[in-house]
């Protein structure tokens, strides 16, 4: 808070008692006691706008309506910054916060607050000015004492008077806030002054403290404001700022919140304690995900940045594995009290992050050795019991519910002052959001294949140090960890059945749920494992070869075919390299960084420097050149992408290898039903510009034809030789035109006719491999 405002403020106030006697402080003292509609009420009865009322000690008090709603924020101000900051003083803010959302309410129906509040641009600033300025002397509040709920409620209401006067429509108001020329400081002071109130949350979960309400209040308020910050991060221009803000990011603001959120007990012993910390928990899970989401700065980088921030990534990191460990072991079953109350999508949101961590260079080995015990724990479980709980569509805790604080400013203020009863407990209500339980199964269920499918992964160039780093892991914690008094051959059979079921499963996710991709790394997972567990557990095969569980060791998934003229089961290590490698060209990330002019200046520098990555000084030079021309680079994020595009290029070559071996090997078998592997890793056919082609569904139906407009470079955004997608103008369906597209764009909509409609032709983005060369027509 700038002193200008202050002095200005002050300023005003002398000037206004110099015209005519105010007296603010009686008004905020007995007016903050009343209900909207009892404040209200007294306004209409006023005669000339002049509200009259008795106070405490018998005196009369009036004031004008006009006259209040105008100075009482320059009011608020100069108190915050001239009185001493203690209980006397957090109860008066806070009873003048709750003065002005009251007034706030009123005003659509009354035209002079309207005119005041709503309208006015400089009471508008000064409103911005009262809140901005509560948060950043809330940020910096250390005392551990009675003023603890007082804080947390001044935090809470203060928040939530931006949604009282400027927009209820979270969309809005993050554009607003954007356009204000202190929102970094604002963003900064609120992450801070709610990690403040968390701090002393967990303290009261401790167990130190036994006021019961107290601890209930200090809930209430710590999940409202959270919820707020959660709900700006939903808005995609506001979250590209926040990754932005050095403060926030880069110096650990956030994480340091999501991790004393994570390390909160759950409180076992309440039923609405537990949902309390499961919800906060599930929130600040939503607000990294939605960082995660941004496209123009990778936020992950940002907190690999510096080694503080890559080891406050790991430590939060770790506590979202931990949670996970818990929730798979069913430690926090619901309590008998027979009271539920939503505790959000905490474990769907901790494997949306771990998903996505996975797939990120800065983090997969760290997740690789800290979460393949958890996996081995999964595959591990009795068959009937892994069914039910992974390849089964009602597997949803009944606990497990999104739902959203129906937050009351004025009623929660009330409580903190004592203006409502002390019987009224400050027991929350909420808008539930409920996921279908088959929906809620299914979406558990790919996340668990797309980890083991990014863990499978391997990028010779970027990470020789990960090379079999996922199955050996797997193998040691195998090894580590069983079924109790379980012999080797029944470990692996279960673990191979478990396996084999997961996989069948996962086929029928495809498309709605899971991409062909993910399964196929699935399956070689799967081929990479079985040999080595028969291997390491030393299974007499030819003394059990007629025997039920025999047939259950061999993952037949895929067919007596050979690859390449080698077993699919051979444990050959290059074989396995290389079908690695080919799988590779499946994998993207879903961040382009640069623009087409940007890539097309790198691109042709590279002619000259194709070393550039090696070279700081030329990192840094293009960095600036190519910022000048869209996003901001650094030359970390630019030697990120080189990287990133030298891999490619690798593995279209590697490709290229695997498709000469195809052509020229000897395919052994096949049924003409099961699946061919080959036709996975086979990826010779390039569509030209022009071709007829096929469209087919992810169930391999024909669903119409078209001709391939593009199938290499960028299009509106997408890389096609990275996503291996072809952009293809739909001449002939036989399903709806409405039907979803598998992969919208802004510049093809959601449908087929949404297509048309933008573009006057059904234009839309498919895989190359669910496309089918027709003959030329004569």
């Amino acid at each position: 808070m700038n002193m200008d405002v202050a002095l200005a403020c002050r300023n005003n106030n002398i000037q206004q008692q110099q015209q005519q006697p105010i007296d603010l402080v009686s008004a905020v003292k007995e007016l903050h006691m009343l209900t909207s509609e009892e404040l209200s009420k007294l306004i209409r009865d006023a005669n000339n706008d002049i509200v009259q009322w008795t106070a405490h000690d018998g005196s009369s008090k009036q004031i004008n309506v006009e006259t209040l709603a105008r100075y009482l924020m320059c009011h608020l101000i100069a108190k915050l910054l001239e009185s001493k900051r203690d209980e006397q003083l957090f109860r008066y803010l806070l009873a003048g916060l709750r003065l002005l959302h009251a007034l706030c309410d009123i005003a659509p129906r009354n035209s002079k607050l309207e005119q005041v509040l709503l309208e006015d641009v400089k009471i508008s600033e000064q409103i911005f000015d009262l809140i901005f300025s509560v948060i950043l002397v809330l940020s910096g509040f250390r005392q551990e004492s009675g003023l603890v709920l007082l804080h947390s409620a001044m935090l809470a209401c203060s928040l939530y008077l931006l949604t009282a006067f400027v927009s209820t429509q979270w969309n809005e108001l993050a554009l607003v806030l954007l356009a204000h020329p202190k929102v970094d400081i604002f963003v900064f002071g609120a992450f801070s002054a709610v990690h403040r109130d968390i701090q002393f949350l967990q303290v009261r979960l401790s167990g130190q403290y036994s006021n019961t309400a107290e601890i209930k209040g200090l809930c209430q308020h710590c999940e409202a404001s959270l919820q707020f910050l959660q709900s700006l991060c939903q808005q995609r221009f506001f979250r590209e700022r926040l990754v932005k803000n050095k403060d926030v990011c880069e110096e650990g603001g956030i994480l340091l919140l999501a991790y004393d959120i994570m390390k909160l007990p759950f409180c076992e012993e309440s039923s609405y304690l537990m949902a309390v910390v499961s919800r906060l928990k599930s929130k600040v899970l939503s607000i990294l995900l939605h960082l995660c989401e941004v496209e123009s700065v990778s936020f992950l980088d940002v907190a690999a940045s510096t080694s503080r921030g890559l080891n406050l990534a790991k430590s939060t990191i770790f506590q979202v594995l931990e949670l996970l460990r818990t929730m798979f072991r069913g430690d926090l079953n619901a309590l008998s009290d027979n009271t539920t109350y939503p505790r959000g999508l905490l474990q769907l949101n901790a494997m949306r992050l771990t998903d996505i961590l996975s797939d990120d260079s800065n983090f997969r080995s760290y997740i690789t050795l800290n979460f393949t015990e958890v996996l081995t724990t999964i595959f591990l479980q009795p068959h009937a019991e892994f069914l039910s709980s992974w390849c089964s569509s009602e597997s949803r805790p009944p606990e497990e519910e999104d739902a959203t604080l129906d937050y009351d400013p004025l009623s929660a203020s009330g409580w903190v002052l004592g203006v409502l009863t002390s019987l009224d407990d400050p027991e929350s209500t909420f808008n539930a959001s409920p996921v279908p339980p088959t929906s809620y199964a299914f979406q558990r269920t790919s996340l668990l294949v797309k980890v083991v499918a990014n863990l499978t992964c391997f990028i010779p160039d970027l990470c020789k140090e990960e090379k079999d780093l996922f199955v050996s892991t797997f193998l040691q914690c195998l090894q580590k960890y069983g079924v109790p008094n379980d012999s080797r051959t029944e470990r692996v059979a279960i673990i191979t059945q478990n396996l084999r079921s997961l996989f069948i499963h996962a086929e029928s996710l495809v498309p709605g749920f899971l991409n062909q991709d993910d399964v196929q790394l699935f399956r070689l997972f799967i081929a990479q494992l079985e040999p080595l567990i028969t291997q390491e557990f030393s299974i007499a095969r030819v003394t059990e070869a007629n025997s039920p569980l025999e047939e259950s060791n061999q993952l037949n998934i895929y067919g007596p075919q050979t690859f390449s003229g080698r077993g699919v089961h051979e444990s050959d290590g290059d074989a396995q390299n290389v079908e690695t490698n080919g799988l590779m060209q499946f994998r993207k990330r879903k961040r382009n960084i640069m623009n087409h002019l940007q890539i097309s200046m790198i691109e042709q520098a590279l002619q000259n420097e194709p070393d550039m990555q090696r070279k700081s000084a030329s990192l840094q030079l293009w960095a600036e050149k190519i910022s000048l021309h869209g996003s901001e680079l650094s030359s970390s994020q630019l030697k990120n992408w080189l990287n990133n595009r030298k891999a490619k290029l690798a593995r279209a070559a590697a490709a290229k290898d695997i498709r000469a071996a195809s052509s020229g090997g000897d395919r052994q078998g096949g049924s003409g039903t099961d699946p061919d592997p080959d036709e996975f890793f086979d990826q010779g056919v390039r569509y030209e510009p022009g071709q007829i082609v096929g469209l087919r569904d992810g169930e391999g139906e024909e669903i119409g034809k078209g001709c391939v407009q593009q199938a290499r470079g960028s299009w509106c955004g997408t890389n096609l030789d990275e996503s291996g997608l072809c952009v293809v103008d739909v001449t002939y369906l036989k399903v709806d035109k409405w039907s979803n597209l598998p992969h919208p764009c802004d510049a093809t909509g959601t449908s087929f006719a949404h297509s048309e409609q933008i573009t006057g032709v059904k234009r839309v983005l498919w895989d190359s491999s669910k496309l089918v060369p027709q003959p030329k027509s004569r």
